[in-house]
Protein backbone atom coordinates (compact mmCIF):
# COMPACT_ATOMS: atom_id res chain seq x y z
CA UNK A 1 0.00 0.00 0.00
CA UNK A 2 1.15 3.08 -1.08
CA UNK A 3 1.94 5.46 2.40
CA UNK A 4 1.70 8.80 0.49
CA UNK A 5 -1.63 7.73 -0.83
CA UNK A 6 -3.14 7.42 2.72
CA UNK A 7 -1.53 10.38 4.01
CA UNK A 8 -3.24 12.24 0.95
CA UNK A 9 -6.31 10.99 2.14
CA UNK A 10 -6.00 12.24 5.23
CA UNK A 11 -4.84 15.81 4.75
CA UNK A 12 -7.29 15.87 2.70
CA UNK A 13 -10.31 14.72 4.78
CA UNK A 14 -9.12 16.66 7.65
CA UNK A 15 -8.43 19.80 5.49
CA UNK A 16 -11.38 22.75 5.79
CA UNK A 17 -14.77 21.77 5.89
CA UNK A 18 -16.18 24.09 3.79
CA UNK A 19 -15.39 25.81 0.36
CA UNK A 20 -15.33 29.13 -1.05
CA UNK A 21 -19.48 30.05 -1.54
CA UNK A 22 -17.99 31.61 -5.09
CA UNK A 23 -17.34 28.44 -6.82
CA UNK A 24 -20.81 26.59 -5.45
CA UNK A 25 -23.72 27.49 -6.99
CA UNK A 26 -26.54 28.29 -4.76
CA UNK A 27 -28.40 26.11 -3.55
CA UNK A 28 -25.56 23.21 -3.83
CA UNK A 29 -24.33 21.59 -1.17
CA UNK A 30 -20.45 20.05 -1.50
CA UNK A 31 -18.41 18.15 1.09
CA UNK A 32 -16.58 15.22 1.10
CA UNK A 33 -15.54 12.31 4.16
CA UNK A 34 -12.56 9.94 4.71
CA UNK A 35 -13.53 6.67 6.45
CA UNK A 36 -10.53 4.70 7.70
CA UNK A 37 -9.92 1.32 9.54
CA UNK A 38 -6.84 -0.25 10.30
CA UNK A 39 -6.71 -3.33 12.35
CA UNK A 40 -4.72 -6.67 13.60
CA UNK A 41 -5.22 -9.75 15.39
CA UNK A 42 -3.04 -12.69 16.28
CA UNK A 43 -3.09 -15.13 19.05
CA UNK A 44 -0.27 -15.51 22.21
CA UNK A 45 2.74 -18.38 20.81
CA UNK A 46 5.36 -19.90 22.88
CA UNK A 47 5.65 -16.69 25.24
CA UNK A 48 5.01 -14.29 22.73
CA UNK A 49 2.28 -12.33 20.59
CA UNK A 50 2.18 -14.02 16.88
CA UNK A 51 0.06 -11.66 14.31
CA UNK A 52 -1.83 -13.57 12.20
CA UNK A 53 -3.60 -10.80 9.87
CA UNK A 54 -3.45 -7.21 9.46
CA UNK A 55 -5.97 -5.10 7.36
CA UNK A 56 -5.69 -1.46 6.55
CA UNK A 57 -8.89 0.15 4.47
CA UNK A 58 -8.80 4.12 3.09
CA UNK A 59 -12.13 5.30 1.32
CA UNK A 60 -12.47 9.21 0.84
CA UNK A 61 -16.27 9.84 -0.68
CA UNK A 62 -17.34 13.18 -2.46
CA UNK A 63 -20.42 14.01 -2.32
CA UNK A 64 -22.68 17.33 -4.15
CA UNK A 65 -26.35 17.41 -3.57
CA UNK A 66 -28.88 19.94 -5.27
CA UNK A 67 -32.12 20.03 -5.50
CA UNK A 68 -32.08 18.41 -9.08
CA UNK A 69 -28.97 16.87 -8.22
CA UNK A 70 -26.80 13.78 -5.88
CA UNK A 71 -24.30 12.91 -6.84
CA UNK A 72 -21.43 10.51 -4.46
CA UNK A 73 -18.18 9.08 -5.59
CA UNK A 74 -16.43 6.74 -3.13
CA UNK A 75 -12.35 5.65 -4.12
CA UNK A 76 -10.77 3.32 -1.76
CA UNK A 77 -7.84 1.17 -0.96
CA UNK A 78 -7.34 -1.87 1.07
CA UNK A 79 -4.04 -3.93 1.88
CA UNK A 80 -5.02 -7.08 0.69
CA UNK A 81 -6.50 -5.91 -2.92
CA UNK A 82 -4.74 -6.57 -6.15
CA UNK A 83 -5.28 -3.21 -7.18
CA UNK A 84 -3.68 0.23 -5.62
CA UNK A 85 -6.87 2.16 -5.56
CA UNK A 86 -10.28 1.65 -7.37
CA UNK A 87 -13.16 3.15 -7.32
CA UNK A 88 -16.05 1.35 -4.56
CA UNK A 89 -18.99 2.95 -4.66
CA UNK A 90 -20.85 5.95 -7.17
CA UNK A 91 -24.23 7.04 -8.04
CA UNK A 92 -25.78 9.82 -10.03
CA UNK A 93 -29.21 10.97 -9.58
CA UNK A 94 -30.98 13.80 -11.67
CA UNK A 95 -34.56 14.86 -10.16
CA UNK A 96 -36.87 16.96 -12.16
CA UNK A 97 -36.57 20.67 -12.26
CA UNK A 98 -38.42 22.30 -9.63
CA UNK A 99 -40.03 19.33 -8.01
CA UNK A 100 -38.76 16.30 -6.11
CA UNK A 101 -41.30 13.79 -7.90
CA UNK A 102 -39.15 12.05 -10.69
CA UNK A 103 -35.51 11.37 -10.55
CA UNK A 104 -33.55 8.81 -12.68
CA UNK A 105 -30.11 7.76 -11.71
CA UNK A 106 -27.22 5.43 -12.61
CA UNK A 107 -25.51 3.24 -9.57
CA UNK A 108 -22.83 1.66 -9.43
CA UNK A 109 -22.20 -0.72 -5.72
CA UNK A 110 -24.64 1.53 -4.19
CA UNK A 111 -28.55 0.02 -4.24
CA UNK A 112 -29.37 -3.38 -2.84
CA UNK A 113 -32.77 -5.02 -2.73
CA UNK A 114 -34.30 -4.77 0.69
CA UNK A 115 -37.90 -5.94 1.55
CA UNK A 116 -38.61 -5.12 5.44
CA UNK A 117 -40.91 -7.94 7.00
CA UNK A 118 -42.43 -7.70 11.15
CA UNK A 119 -39.32 -9.10 13.27
CA UNK A 120 -37.18 -9.79 10.34
CA UNK A 121 -36.54 -8.84 6.85
CA UNK A 122 -38.13 -10.87 4.48
CA UNK A 123 -35.15 -9.89 1.92
CA UNK A 124 -31.74 -9.18 3.66
CA UNK A 125 -29.42 -6.51 2.40
CA UNK A 126 -26.71 -9.27 1.56
CA UNK A 127 -29.20 -10.92 -0.80
CA UNK A 128 -26.23 -10.06 -3.29
CA UNK A 129 -22.93 -9.16 -2.85
CA UNK A 130 -22.66 -4.63 -2.97
CA UNK A 131 -19.17 -5.14 -4.63
CA UNK A 132 -20.85 -6.61 -7.88
CA UNK A 133 -24.01 -4.81 -8.43
CA UNK A 134 -24.39 -1.87 -10.91
CA UNK A 135 -27.51 -0.46 -13.08
CA UNK A 136 -29.67 2.42 -13.04
CA UNK A 137 -32.92 3.33 -11.76
CA UNK A 138 -36.00 5.60 -11.80
CA UNK A 139 -37.97 7.08 -9.33
CA UNK A 140 -41.00 9.41 -8.27
CA UNK A 141 -42.87 10.62 -5.43
CA UNK A 142 -43.23 13.58 -3.18
CA UNK A 143 -48.09 13.91 -3.74
CA UNK A 144 -49.34 12.65 -0.75
CA UNK A 145 -46.44 10.68 0.97
CA UNK A 146 -46.32 8.45 -2.24
CA UNK A 147 -43.06 6.95 -3.41
CA UNK A 148 -42.19 4.36 -5.78
CA UNK A 149 -38.98 2.84 -7.37
CA UNK A 150 -37.62 0.65 -10.34
CA UNK A 151 -34.12 -0.43 -10.54
CA UNK A 152 -32.45 -3.08 -13.27
CA UNK A 153 -28.94 -3.98 -12.48
CA UNK A 154 -26.64 -6.75 -12.83
CA UNK A 155 -24.67 -8.67 -10.51
CA UNK A 156 -22.37 -11.06 -11.74
CA UNK A 157 -23.58 -11.19 -15.25
CA UNK A 158 -27.22 -12.02 -13.92
CA UNK A 159 -29.83 -9.66 -13.98
CA UNK A 160 -31.60 -8.32 -10.99
CA UNK A 161 -34.88 -6.10 -10.84
CA UNK A 162 -36.25 -4.51 -7.26
CA UNK A 163 -39.68 -2.47 -7.66
CA UNK A 164 -40.68 -1.04 -4.63
CA UNK A 165 -44.13 1.53 -3.77
CA UNK A 166 -45.00 3.13 -0.78
CA UNK A 167 -48.42 4.24 -0.70
CA UNK A 168 -49.30 7.83 1.38
CA UNK A 169 -51.21 7.58 4.97
CA UNK A 170 -55.24 6.99 4.10
CA UNK A 171 -56.24 8.02 7.18
CA UNK A 172 -56.80 4.40 8.80
CA UNK A 173 -54.28 2.48 6.47
CA UNK A 174 -51.23 2.20 4.23
CA UNK A 175 -49.96 -0.24 2.06
CA UNK A 176 -46.25 -1.32 0.92
CA UNK A 177 -45.64 -3.39 -2.49
CA UNK A 178 -42.50 -4.43 -3.25
CA UNK A 179 -40.32 -7.21 -5.93
CA UNK A 180 -36.89 -8.43 -6.23
CA UNK A 181 -36.25 -11.01 -9.42
CA UNK A 182 -33.09 -12.76 -10.08
CA UNK A 183 -32.81 -14.01 -13.91
CA UNK A 184 -29.83 -15.93 -14.41
CA UNK A 185 -27.35 -15.95 -17.26
CA UNK A 186 -27.49 -19.02 -18.26
CA UNK A 187 -30.80 -18.78 -20.96
CA UNK A 188 -30.95 -22.67 -21.24
CA UNK A 189 -31.97 -23.15 -17.23
CA UNK A 190 -33.52 -20.01 -17.23
CA UNK A 191 -33.45 -20.05 -13.71
CA UNK A 192 -35.20 -17.04 -11.82
CA UNK A 193 -36.02 -16.05 -8.08
CA UNK A 194 -38.97 -14.13 -7.57
CA UNK A 195 -40.27 -12.58 -4.20
CA UNK A 196 -43.49 -10.31 -4.23
CA UNK A 197 -44.53 -9.02 -0.74
CA UNK A 198 -47.34 -6.61 0.07
CA UNK A 199 -47.42 -5.06 3.18
CA UNK A 200 -50.61 -3.24 4.84
CA UNK A 201 -50.18 -1.45 8.00
CA UNK A 202 -53.94 -0.25 9.76
CA UNK A 203 -54.07 2.26 12.91
CA UNK A 204 -57.64 1.71 14.38
CA UNK A 205 -57.37 3.88 17.16
CA UNK A 206 -57.31 1.46 19.76
CA UNK A 207 -54.97 -1.30 18.25
CA UNK A 208 -52.62 -1.29 14.90
CA UNK A 209 -53.16 -4.37 12.80
CA UNK A 210 -49.69 -5.20 10.50
CA UNK A 211 -50.11 -7.78 7.75
CA UNK A 212 -47.09 -9.04 5.34
CA UNK A 213 -47.95 -11.69 2.45
CA UNK A 214 -45.17 -12.86 0.31
CA UNK A 215 -44.94 -15.34 -2.42
CA UNK A 216 -43.60 -16.57 -5.97
CA UNK A 217 -45.59 -15.67 -9.23
CA UNK A 218 -48.56 -18.24 -8.83
CA UNK A 219 -45.93 -21.18 -7.93
CA UNK A 220 -47.88 -23.71 -5.39
CA UNK A 221 -46.16 -23.74 -2.00
CA UNK A 222 -43.77 -20.99 -2.27
CA UNK A 223 -46.24 -18.20 -0.24
CA UNK A 224 -46.33 -16.98 3.46
CA UNK A 225 -48.24 -14.67 5.88
CA UNK A 226 -46.86 -12.43 8.73
CA UNK A 227 -49.49 -10.80 10.68
CA UNK A 228 -49.01 -8.73 14.15
CA UNK A 229 -51.58 -6.46 16.40
CA UNK A 230 -49.68 -3.59 18.24
CA UNK A 231 -50.30 -1.07 20.58
CA UNK A 232 -53.24 -3.21 22.17
CA UNK A 233 -53.48 -2.02 25.62
CA UNK A 234 -56.61 -3.74 27.32
CA UNK A 235 -55.24 -3.91 30.89
CA UNK A 236 -54.45 -0.48 33.28
CA UNK A 237 -52.90 -1.36 36.56
CA UNK A 238 -51.50 0.72 39.15
CA UNK A 239 -48.38 0.07 37.83
CA UNK A 240 -48.34 0.82 34.52
CA UNK A 241 -50.84 -0.39 31.08
CA UNK A 242 -50.61 -3.77 29.94
CA UNK A 243 -50.01 -4.13 25.93
CA UNK A 244 -50.39 -7.54 24.30
CA UNK A 245 -49.38 -8.49 21.00
CA UNK A 246 -50.92 -11.74 19.47
CA UNK A 247 -49.20 -12.74 16.34
CA UNK A 248 -49.19 -15.16 13.39
CA UNK A 249 -45.88 -16.42 10.85
CA UNK A 250 -47.28 -19.34 8.01
CA UNK A 251 -45.39 -20.51 5.11
CA UNK A 252 -45.57 -22.76 2.04
CA UNK A 253 -43.63 -26.30 2.35
CA UNK A 254 -41.98 -24.99 -1.14
CA UNK A 255 -40.57 -21.62 0.19
CA UNK A 256 -37.43 -20.85 -0.62
CA UNK A 257 -36.76 -16.67 0.28
CA UNK A 258 -33.51 -15.74 1.42
CA UNK A 259 -33.69 -14.15 4.54
CA UNK A 260 -34.71 -14.91 8.10
CA UNK A 261 -38.51 -14.39 8.13
CA UNK A 262 -39.89 -17.57 7.05
CA UNK A 263 -38.87 -21.47 6.60
CA UNK A 264 -40.80 -23.95 4.96
CA UNK A 265 -43.35 -25.03 6.15
CA UNK A 266 -44.04 -23.14 9.47
CA UNK A 267 -47.25 -22.76 11.40
CA UNK A 268 -46.48 -20.86 14.35
CA UNK A 269 -48.85 -18.79 16.73
CA UNK A 270 -47.28 -16.24 19.02
CA UNK A 271 -49.24 -14.41 22.09
CA UNK A 272 -47.25 -11.80 23.88
CA UNK A 273 -47.55 -9.39 26.80
CA UNK A 274 -45.74 -6.27 28.07
CA UNK A 275 -45.67 -4.39 31.11
CA UNK A 276 -45.24 -0.81 30.08
CA UNK A 277 -44.61 1.45 33.11
CA UNK A 278 -45.15 5.07 33.73
CA UNK A 279 -44.34 5.50 37.15
CA UNK A 280 -41.65 3.30 37.66
CA UNK A 281 -38.60 2.10 36.30
CA UNK A 282 -39.45 -1.23 35.75
CA UNK A 283 -40.57 -3.68 33.26
CA UNK A 284 -41.81 -7.05 32.21
CA UNK A 285 -43.37 -8.95 29.69
CA UNK A 286 -44.24 -12.55 28.80
CA UNK A 287 -44.15 -14.34 25.45
CA UNK A 288 -45.54 -17.96 24.36
CA UNK A 289 -44.74 -19.30 21.26
CA UNK A 290 -46.64 -22.32 19.70
CA UNK A 291 -45.12 -24.40 17.08
CA UNK A 292 -48.18 -26.17 15.17
CA UNK A 293 -46.07 -28.30 12.95
CA UNK A 294 -43.76 -29.37 15.30
CA UNK A 295 -42.25 -28.88 19.08
CA UNK A 296 -38.74 -27.68 18.05
CA UNK A 297 -39.89 -23.87 18.39
CA UNK A 298 -42.73 -23.92 20.43
CA UNK A 299 -41.31 -22.03 24.29
CA UNK A 300 -42.42 -19.82 26.89
CA UNK A 301 -40.15 -16.46 27.49
CA UNK A 302 -40.32 -14.39 30.20
CA UNK A 303 -38.23 -11.03 31.14
CA UNK A 304 -38.26 -8.32 33.55
CA UNK A 305 -36.09 -5.68 34.37
CA UNK A 306 -35.44 -2.99 36.93
CA UNK A 307 -33.32 -0.18 38.28
CA UNK A 308 -33.42 0.66 42.31
CA UNK A 309 -33.13 3.94 43.71
CA UNK A 310 -29.57 3.53 44.85
CA UNK A 311 -28.68 2.64 40.55
CA UNK A 312 -28.32 -1.14 40.77
CA UNK A 313 -30.06 -2.70 37.16
CA UNK A 314 -31.34 -6.11 37.55
CA UNK A 315 -32.24 -7.94 34.53
CA UNK A 316 -34.25 -11.68 34.30
CA UNK A 317 -34.67 -13.64 31.28
CA UNK A 318 -36.34 -17.34 31.50
CA UNK A 319 -36.63 -19.73 28.42
CA UNK A 320 -38.79 -22.81 28.28
CA UNK A 321 -38.99 -25.25 25.35
CA UNK A 322 -41.74 -27.84 24.81
CA UNK A 323 -38.55 -30.54 24.36
CA UNK A 324 -37.48 -29.78 27.88
CA UNK A 325 -34.42 -27.58 27.04
CA UNK A 326 -34.47 -24.48 29.46
CA UNK A 327 -32.69 -21.05 29.13
CA UNK A 328 -32.26 -18.89 32.28
CA UNK A 329 -30.32 -15.46 32.69
CA UNK A 330 -29.52 -13.32 35.69
CA UNK A 331 -27.60 -9.81 35.47
CA UNK A 332 -26.88 -7.51 38.08
CA UNK A 333 -24.60 -4.07 37.51
CA UNK A 334 -24.22 -0.89 39.64
CA UNK A 335 -22.82 2.10 38.45
CA UNK A 336 -21.86 5.56 39.18
CA UNK A 337 -20.36 8.54 36.57
CA UNK A 338 -17.08 6.96 36.12
CA UNK A 339 -16.97 3.37 37.05
CA UNK A 340 -19.71 0.11 36.63
CA UNK A 341 -19.32 -3.49 38.05
CA UNK A 342 -22.05 -6.66 37.64
CA UNK A 343 -22.21 -10.42 37.83
CA UNK A 344 -23.67 -12.45 35.62
CA UNK A 345 -25.54 -16.05 36.29
CA UNK A 346 -26.33 -17.62 33.17
CA UNK A 347 -27.89 -21.14 32.69
CA UNK A 348 -28.53 -23.75 29.99
CA UNK A 349 -30.01 -27.20 30.55
CA UNK A 350 -27.45 -28.60 33.04
CA UNK A 351 -24.63 -25.61 32.62
CA UNK A 352 -24.22 -22.44 34.78
CA UNK A 353 -21.85 -20.20 34.31
CA UNK A 354 -20.58 -16.66 36.28
CA UNK A 355 -19.23 -14.01 34.62
CA UNK A 356 -18.12 -10.89 36.53
CA UNK A 357 -17.48 -7.29 34.48
CA UNK A 358 -16.42 -4.31 35.77
CA UNK A 359 -15.37 -1.09 33.61
CA UNK A 360 -13.86 2.12 34.25
CA UNK A 361 -14.25 5.16 32.78
CA UNK A 362 -11.31 8.20 33.89
CA UNK A 363 -12.46 10.40 30.88
CA UNK A 364 -15.16 10.98 28.79
CA UNK A 365 -12.45 9.55 25.69
CA UNK A 366 -10.77 6.68 27.65
CA UNK A 367 -12.19 3.26 28.63
CA UNK A 368 -11.29 -0.18 29.98
CA UNK A 369 -13.50 -2.99 30.44
CA UNK A 370 -12.49 -6.53 32.03
CA UNK A 371 -14.57 -9.43 31.90
CA UNK A 372 -14.15 -13.11 33.97
CA UNK A 373 -16.59 -15.91 33.48
CA UNK A 374 -16.09 -19.67 34.94
CA UNK A 375 -18.43 -22.33 34.87
CA UNK A 376 -19.35 -23.65 38.37
CA UNK A 377 -20.66 -27.37 37.57
CA UNK A 378 -18.35 -30.27 36.77
CA UNK A 379 -15.23 -27.76 35.53
CA UNK A 380 -14.47 -24.55 36.03
CA UNK A 381 -13.54 -23.77 32.15
CA UNK A 382 -12.46 -20.35 32.53
CA UNK A 383 -12.22 -17.54 30.08
CA UNK A 384 -11.31 -13.48 30.34
CA UNK A 385 -11.65 -10.41 28.40
CA UNK A 386 -9.71 -6.89 28.37
CA UNK A 387 -10.38 -4.16 26.22
CA UNK A 388 -9.12 -0.10 26.48
CA UNK A 389 -10.24 2.02 23.98
CA UNK A 390 -9.74 5.80 23.43
CA UNK A 391 -10.55 8.40 21.32
CA UNK A 392 -8.74 11.63 20.08
CA UNK A 393 -10.89 14.04 17.84
CA UNK A 394 -12.35 11.76 14.96
CA UNK A 395 -10.09 8.73 15.57
CA UNK A 396 -11.01 5.69 17.67
CA UNK A 397 -8.62 2.95 19.32
CA UNK A 398 -9.39 -0.42 20.57
CA UNK A 399 -6.82 -2.89 21.88
CA UNK A 400 -7.86 -6.19 23.45
CA UNK A 401 -7.49 -9.77 24.91
CA UNK A 402 -9.82 -12.20 24.77
CA UNK A 403 -8.58 -15.79 26.23
CA UNK A 404 -10.64 -19.28 26.45
CA UNK A 405 -9.34 -22.19 28.04
CA UNK A 406 -9.17 -24.32 25.71
CA UNK A 407 -7.10 -21.85 23.42
CA UNK A 408 -4.59 -19.30 23.04
CA UNK A 409 -4.91 -15.72 23.86
CA UNK A 410 -6.36 -14.13 21.18
CA UNK A 411 -4.74 -10.19 20.39
CA UNK A 412 -6.90 -7.87 18.90
CA UNK A 413 -5.81 -4.15 18.05
CA UNK A 414 -8.05 -1.72 15.63
CA UNK A 415 -8.15 1.88 14.34
CA UNK A 416 -10.84 3.54 13.24
CA UNK A 417 -11.80 7.46 12.05
CA UNK A 418 -14.22 9.37 10.50
CA UNK A 419 -12.71 12.14 9.19
CA UNK A 420 -14.43 15.16 7.38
Amino acid sequence: MSISFITMIILLAGGPDSIDVSIIPENWVFGYECLIDASASGSWKSNHPVIDSTLIDAAVSVIVESPEVDFLATGAMRSDSTSPAHLRRARGVVKWPGTPWIAAGIYMNDQQPFIAGLSNPVIEWDLVNIDSIQGFGVSSGGILGFRGDYFIQLTRGDTLTHFNVHSPWMGFAGVDYARAQIHTADSISDENFTVNVLSVRGDFRYFKPWIVVAGADGEEGRWAVSAEIRDFRPINTRWGTIEVVPEIHFAGDEIEFPGSAFTAGQRIIVLGAILESRRYLVSAGINGMLDLSSDSLSCVSATAGMISEEGVSWDIVCDYYADGDYRAYISSVTSDTYASAGVTVEIINDSTRVTGSASVAPRDDVCAEVSVSGDIDDSLQPACCLALSAALGPLRGLVGIEWDYDSSPLLRINLTGLLK
